[in-house]
C-alpha cells in the first residue's frame, strides 16, 4: 500500500521541477535550488509566484510558472465545487442536525398518518436532494451555521482571555492562514503538542527564516543596503531602539535594544550603530538613517569619520515624528 501511494504521489507534474537529493526530507526547486518543506502544493505556489507559504522563485521559466498557476487555480475551483456539493447533499457539518430534525418530524408525523407508519424518516440518497424541493433547507443550514460559528468563536475567545493575549492578536498576518488550514483539515485534527512546538516545528520555521535571510544577505552584497534606526517608548516607559536593514529584497528586522539608560549618550549611540554596520559588513552599507537629535548627530559624525578611508559612509539625520 505504501509503495502504491508513493507512486501515485510522484504522478504530479511538479516533480519534473524538483531536484532529488538522497537523504533529504524536503523538496528542492530545480530552478533556484531553494528548499521547500511543505510538499508539492507549496512548491507549486513557489513556482507560480503567489507569495503563499514561501518566497516566489525568481528563476522559474514562464512555461513552468503558468503551468503551476493554472494547476493551483483548477485545484481551488475543484475544491470550491466539492464543498458546494457536500453542502447541497447534506454531508457537511449540518448533517447531524438535519438527521436529528428528520427523526423528530418522522415521530410526530406517525401519529397523524401523514407519513409512513414506521415513524422513521424516509431513507434518502444523495440524488434526492436534487429532485426534492426543500425551500426551508437553506434557512435551517444558515441558522445552524450561525450557532456553530458562535460556539467556535467562544472557544477561541476563551483561549485568548485565559492566556492574556492582546485582542489585536487576530490582526497578525499568520492568524487567518492558521484558521484556514485547520478548517480545511476538517474533523479529527490533532493540534501540535508542546514537544512538537519546541522540536521539529521550531526547527522548520528557523530553517525557513534562515533561507529568507540568506536571500536578503545576497541582496545586501549585490545592491547595497540602508540601515535604519527607530527609537520609541513602550508602555513601560522604556526607550527602545529598533535596527532595520532595507534593500531591494525588502526590510529585515535586525534587533531591538533597551537604551533607557544610554539613549542620551552619543558615545553609546555610536557603539550601537557601529556594531550593526560591522555585523552587516561596511562594504554593503550605503547609508545610515537615524533621528536628528544631538546624540544621533554625534554618533553619525563618528561613523563617517571612522570610515572615511574606506570610501565614506553617508549618515542621514531625519527629524522622526
Amino acid at each position: 500500500m505504501s509503495s502504491s501511494d508513493s507512486k501515485n504521489s510522484r504522478k504530479d507534474f511538479v516533480w519534473k521541477y524538483v531536484i532529488e537529493v538522497s537523504g533529504e526530507q524536503y523538496l528542492r526547486c530545480k530552478f533556484c535550488d531553494q528548499r521547500c518543506t511543505g510538499g508539492v502544493n507549496r512548491l507549486k505556489h513557489h513556482l507560480a509566484g503567489t507569495h503563499h507559504g514561501m518566497k516566489p522563485c525568481n528563476k522559474v521559466s514562464e512555461d513552468a510558472r503558468l503551468e503551476c498557476k493554472e494547476a493551483l487555480a483548477n485545484f481551488k475551483d475543484q475544491k470550491t465545487k466539492r464543498n458546494e456539493l457536500l453542502q447541497e447533499i447534506g454531508m457537511g457539518p449540518t448533517s447531524m442536525h438535519e438527521s436529528a430534525l428528520s427523526k423528530t418530524i418522522g415521530t410526530l408525523g406517525s401519529g397523524s398518518g401523514s407519513v409512513s407508519g414506521s415513524g422513521e424518516p424516509i431513507p434518502r440518497g444523495p440524488m434526492d436532494k436534487f429532485t426534492t424541493s426543500q425551500p426551508r433547507q437553506s434557512t435551517l443550514n444558515s441558522k445552524w451555521k450561525q450557532e456553530e460559528r458562535k460556539e467556535v468563536c467562544r472557544k477561541i475567545g476563551r483561549f485568548i482571555y485565559s492566556k492574556g493575549l492582546p485582542f489585536n492578536t487576530v490582526n497578525d498576518p499568520y492568524w487567518f492562514p492558521m484558521i484556514d488550514v485547520v478548517a480545511n483539515f476538517g474533523p479529527g485534527f490533532k493540534p501540535p503538542s508542546m514537544h512538537e512546538l519546541r522540536t521539529w516545528i521550531l526547527k522548520e520555521e528557523v530553517n525557513d527564516l534562515s533561507i529568507i535571510m540568506e536571500d536578503h544577505k545576497k541582496a545586501w552584497k549585490q545592491y547595497g543596503c540602508s540601515i535604519m534606526s527607530d527609537g520609541w517608548t513602550d508602555g513601560k516607559s522604556r526607550c527602545l531602539i529598533n535596527f532595520l536593514v532595507n534593500s531591494p529584497a525588502g526590510t529585515w528586522f535586525m534587533k531591538s535594544i533597551d537604551a533607557s539608560d544610554t539613549i542620551k549618550n552619543g558615545e553609546n549611540m555610536f557603539k550601537y550603530l557601529d556594531e550593526v554596520v560591522e555585523e552587516i559588513g561596511e562594504e554593503n552599507v550605503v547609508q545610515v538613517i537615524t533621528d536628528n537629535a544631538s546624540n544621533y548627530m554625534n554618533a553619525g559624525m563618528r561613523l563617517m569619520e571612522k570610515r572615511v578611508d574606506y570610501g565614506g559612509l553617508l549618515v542621514l539625520l531625519i527629524a522622526l515624528i
